[in-house]
């Protein structure tokens, strides 16, 4: 049988970079969080300020006496 040491090694290494960057991911989370969540309030108005300019300023005035063309 083939000796797999070098492979835990990887292994050892690639579990020690995860133990690093999940070390420095929850005091910069917070900050993060707050980010995003002012970027997606601030899309969210944005976006509700253009459905309002999305309004129909000029309305065709239907007259239901008369019969619909529904081509127009």
């Amino acid at each position: 049988m083939a000796n797999f040491a070098f492979l835990k090694e990887i292994f050892y290494g690639i579990g020690s970079i995860f133990e690093f960057t999940f070390q420095i991911l929850p005091p910069i989370g917070i900050v993060v969080n707050w980010i995003l969540t002012f970027i997606l309030i601030g899309l969210l108005a944005y976006w509700c300020f253009r459905l309002i300019g999305f309004t129909n300023k000029d309305k065709r005035v239907v007259d239901h006496r008369q019969p619909h063309n529904f081509i127009d």
